[in-house]
């Protein structure tokens, strides 16, 4: 039984770590995305201010799920430093 569950936290850590590395992608490419937005309207702030009061709904919705998926990112880092921990104390039983 307890190999069975060292191999099901193995496979969920390597599943978090995996995650956590999609999101650290993704949130490169968002930070790459707001600089060009920018530098796009560096020379168009009318359009900018037009297009934020347009789009507020959206925009806010769009930042709390910012919000959340920041939230879920931390928590995985905790399970992630949980399930190293509980996989190094099995280790450490045999």
């Amino acid at each position: 039984m307890k190999l069975y569950l060292k191999n099901k936290f193995k496979d969920r850590l390597a599943y978090c770590k995996e995650w956590q590395h999609s999101v650290d992608i993704y949130l490169a490419n968002k930070e790459i995305t707001k600089k060009a937005d920018r530098e796009y309207y560096k020379s168009k702030p009318l359009l900018k201010i037009i297009l934020n009061l347009y789009f507020i709904p959206y925009n806010t919705l769009r930042f709390f799920r910012y919000l959340r998926m920041l939230h879920e990112y931390k928590k995985n880092q905790v399970e992630i430093m949980v399930l190293s921990k509980e996989l190094k104390d099995y280790e450490d039983l045999k």
